[in-house]
């Protein structure tokens, strides 16, 4: 129960952040932003899933302890795929917007990445992610970084990976998911859009690219 609380209070945490639209002008606030805007789109998403199949017997199903320890790494880990994205589309907007250059986009990106690692463990989810994920979640984004066409990630290609893990770390039987595979990964691509319109309302590139510090 005290688990399933602080995730609420998570989620509410992301709401709250809708209510005070401020300019991303540092590139602490835009990581900031990216972490919890991932954050957000993974709780929702997973628990929206996860409510939606489980009908009248969520509640009983989110406070179970042994389905919310198969919970809270799921969680964990799609906070980090959907930072991984949003962090690459971050970067890639600032290319668009201020005429980064490429070396500026990777070294963008992998300031908001390690971050949100760090955030995530200052969090507690330490316990469900261990030293080892975290570092092996970075290195594969650094792999993935080196091949990135940042031309093609300004769009909704950024957010290949998240809908995909959104399905894959689902705590739902493998039969299940093959029936929800296309409604599930359509519902996280159109929360994106309000993620994206968002971003490239309140992103200032130029003077986050003039503030450096990454």
């Amino acid at each position: 129960m005290e688990h399933f609380l602080s995730h609420l209070a998570a989620m509410w945490r992301g709401f709250q952040f809708w209510r005070r639209p401020q300019p991303i002008e540092q590139v602490e606030q835009l990581a900031d932003f990216c972490f919890q805007r991932a954050a957000f789109i993974a709780q929702t998403t997973l628990y929206g899933y996860l409510r939606t199949r489980a009908g009248l017997q969520h509640f009983n199903l989110f406070t179970d302890p042994k389905f919310t320890a198969l919970l809270r790494p799921a969680r964990s880990q799609l906070i980090l795929v959907c930072l991984d994205d949003l962090a690459i589309y971050a970067a890639a907007q600032l290319g668009a917007q201020a005429a980064a250059s490429p070396t500026h986009m990777r070294q963008l990106a992998e300031y908001i990445f390690t971050q949100g690692c760090h955030q995530l463990a200052a969090e507690g989810h330490d316990e469900e992610l261990p030293d080892q994920a975290l570092a092996q979640a970075r290195a594969n984004f650094t792999a993935r970084l080196a091949l990135v066409d940042w031309a093609a990630r300004h769009g909704t290609a950024a957010f290949e990976k998240s809908p995909r893990a959104l399905i894959e770390l689902a705590p739902i039987v493998d039969a299940l998911k093959a029936y929800d595979s296309e409604i599930v990964v359509n519902s996280m691509r159109f929360k994106w859009q309000g993620i994206r319109a968002e971003l490239t309302q309140r992103l200032n590139a130029q003077a986050v690219l003039s503030g450096g510090g990454f």
